[in-house]
């Protein structure tokens, strides 16, 4: 091993051994300046249902954060169920997803010191440009404030929604109005290829390709449900319809005026009609599982 490798090894294993005593220090030495919290979190609809035990969440990763920024993930203790120990005049800040996924995100590795701004989580890119689909997240933020209370134990409910979008779409009537030949296809954009920590878009503007399946026997085209990252009160998408490599047009508002959004933990069917003698663009926003994906629209 030479002197570089030593180094980093060196400074890897301090660390690490930093976060075991910060992990361990209170929950083991129970002065009067410490508190176990114990935390319950739970996943629930816009309605308020709880979704916990029904398989719609598989995986739950809580970040401890304190006023420098990210300090350590919170152990879990079962499926739902977690346990640290602080100071009691620390003010923290936990932040939880659900179903935070390799395969179609890029997972964040935080250093200690991280913000709540910098943190963050992003889209992964398929080898055509185009992003891929998010997985069905859940989200919650919340602040511990410092206590001098003289409790030894807290207990702490932390509340997850759905931050994920879905997106459908439908185009009717596309080859009586531009002719018979080629393919269809569009792009989403709009959203941000990342998510802070605090659930704020960041980085570039992501673009999502779905596959625009043709409906046998009918002049449509649609592309089921898919999800994205949401967009915020000041964005709004667009989409891009083409023809092969042509583009024909790019759609932001419905026929009324209204810019297209992607809610998060809603689903926004969006339908492009071409019967009549200009294009007609409707938007109907459903809650979350309120249909299947060959809903008419």
């Amino acid at each position: 091993m030479n002197r570089m490798n030593a180094l980093t090894f060196t400074y890897r294993m301090f660390c690490f051994l930093l976060t075991c005593l910060l992990l361990f220090s209170c929950i083991r030495e129970q002065t009067d300046a410490c508190v176990q919290y114990e935390l319950t979190v739970r996943a629930v609809t816009p309605s308020g249902e709880d979704v916990t035990s029904s398989g719609v969440v598989t995986s739950m990763d809580l970040y401890l954060f304190d006023e420098n920024g990210f300090v350590r993930m919170v152990p879990r203790g079962s499926s739902s169920d977690f346990r640290f120990g602080a100071e009691k005049d620390e003010s923290l800040t936990l932040v939880a997803w659900g179903n935070l996924k390799g395969d179609s995100l890029k997972l964040p590795s935080l250093a200690v010191g991280t913000s709540l701004e910098e943190a963050r989580i992003e889209l992964l890119q398929l080898a055509t440009g185009y992003n891929m689909p998010v997985t069905d997240l859940f989200y919650s933020r919340q602040t511990l404030g410092s206590t001098t209370r003289a409790m030894e134990n807290d207990t702490v409910k932390l509340v997850m929604e759905r931050l994920s979008a879905a997106l459908a779409v439908k185009v009717s009537h596309a080859r009586e109005y531009f002719g018979s030949e080629g393919t269809l296809r569009i792009v989403v954009r709009g959203t941000g290829t990342a998510l802070s920590f605090l659930a704020e878009p960041l980085g570039e503007e992501a673009g999502y390709a779905p596959v625009m399946n043709p409906v046998s026997d009918k002049d449509e085209w649609v592309a089921p449900l898919f999800r994205v990252f949401p967009t915020n009160e000041d964005q709004h998408i667009y989409i891009d319809l083409y023809r092969n490599d042509e583009k024909l047009f790019t759609i932001t508002t419905d026929d009324e005026g209204t810019q297209l959004k992607a809610s998060p933990g809603k689903e926004t069917y969006i339908s492009i009609d071409f019967r009549y003698a200009r294009m007609f663009v409707s938007i109907s926003v459903l809650p979350w599982g309120s249909s299947d994906q060959n809903t008419e629209m």
